[in-house]
C-alpha cells in the first residue's frame, strides 16, 4: 500500500494505493473517514483490482483551500486518477456520503464505467439528509459565519431534540462537528457541496436502466441511517443491480464481515 497526491487547482489530493490487479477501481470514503477504511478490502480486492482510494476534500491528508468543493473538481480528481494509471475505463466503490457524490458524477462517468459498488449509499433515501438538502444556500453560508462560535445553536438543537422536533441522529451529528476547527470546516465544506451533487432518485435509476451498468449494492441489516425499503424500490426491475443484505451489521458495512462475504461469494474473482 503507498501513499499518493495529485496536484490540484484548489489543493493537494492524497490517494491510497492498493492491488495488483489489471482493472482500475476508485473508492471514495464516507463523511469523516477516509481513505484508509478501504484496506480492510484488501484481500477481497487486490487480485482483480488496482485500488485507488482518495481521501475527499477536508478528510485524511487531502489539502483543500476553498470553502467547498463541486462536481467539477471531483470528476477532475478521477480524471487525474485514470491518467496517472494509464487507464481510460475504471469501476467505483463508494461507501455512504461517497455513495451520494459518485451517483451524482454517473452523467460523465457512466460511459467509462465498467462497475460500480455502492456501500450503505447516501444519495438514495438517508435519514436526516433530505432536511440538509433543503436548506437554501444562503442560509448555509450566513450559517457558515454565525456558528464560528457555536455554542448559542448547540443549545438551540439540545432543546429541539427534547422537544421531538430536531431528531436524535443530527443533533448528535450537529454537536460532534461544530465544536473543533477542523471538523466544522469540513462539515460544512461538504454541507456546501450538496447542492453540486444532487441528483434526484428517478434520474438515477434512469440511467441505471438506460446504461445496464452492473451494481452491486451493499447494506446492513441493522442500518439506522439508510432505508431498505427505498433500495429495493430503486432496484425493482433491473436485472443489472444486485442487492445484498449484510447480517448483523449497522451502517458502516466496510469491514472484516464484508471482506469475508465478498471472498466467499468470489465477487472479485477475474
Amino acid at each position: 500500500m503507498e501513499s499518493i497526491f495529485f496536484e490540484h487547482t484548489n489543493g493537494k489530493v492524497h490517494a491510497l494505493r492498493f492491488g495488483h490487479g489489471p482493472r482500475l477501481l476508485v473508492a471514495l470514503h464516507g463523511f469523516g473517514d477516509r481513505a484508509r477504511m478501504f484496506a480492510v478490502l484488501e484481500d477481497a480486492l487486490a487480485e482483480l483490482y488496482t485500488v485507488v482510494a482518495i481521501d475527499l476534500p477536508f478528510h485524511g491528508q487531502t489539502e483543500w483551500t476553498p470553502r467547498t468543493f463541486t462536481k467539477e473538481d471531483l470528476l477532475q480528481i478521477v480524471r487525474q486518477v485514470m491518467q496517472h494509471e494509464n487507464q481510460d475505463r475504471l469501476s467505483m466503490m463508494a461507501f455512504s456520503f461517497g455513495g451520494r457524490l459518485t451517483l451524482a458524477l454517473l452523467p460523465e462517468l457512466e460511459p467509462h464505467l465498467d462497475k460500480l459498488y455502492l456501500l450503505s449509499p447516501d444519495g438514495i433515501n438517508t435519514q436526516g439528509m433530505s432536511v440538509a438538502v433543503r436548506v437554501p444556500m444562503g442560509v448555509r453560508n450566513w450559517m457558515y459565519g454565525a456558528l464560528q462560535r457555536p455554542d448559542w445553536f448547540l443549545k438551540l438543537t439540545s432543546t429541539g431534540r427534547k422537544l421531538g422536533v430536531v431528531p436524535p441522529l443530527i443533533n448528535h451529528f450537529i454537536a460532534s462537528n461544530l465544536t473543533r476547527p477542523e471538523r466544522f470546516r469540513r462539515t460544512f465544506g461538504c454541507w456546501l457541496a450538496l447542492n453540486s451533487f444532487y441528483l434526484r432518485r428517478r434520474r438515477i435509476k434512469a440511467l441505471w436502466r438506460e446504461h445496464n451498468l452492473p451494481i452491486d449494492i451493499y447494506f446492513g441489516n441493522n442500518d439506522e441511517m439508510i432505508r431498505l425499503k427505498s433500495l429495493r424500490k430503486m432496484t425493482e426491475g433491473l436485472p443489472n443491480v444486485r442487492l445484498f443484505v449484510i447480517e448483523d451489521t449497522g451502517h458502516r458495512v466496510v469491514n472484516e464481515e464484508l471482506m469475508e462475504h465478498l471472498i466467499s461469494n468470489r465477487v472479485f474473482t477475474p
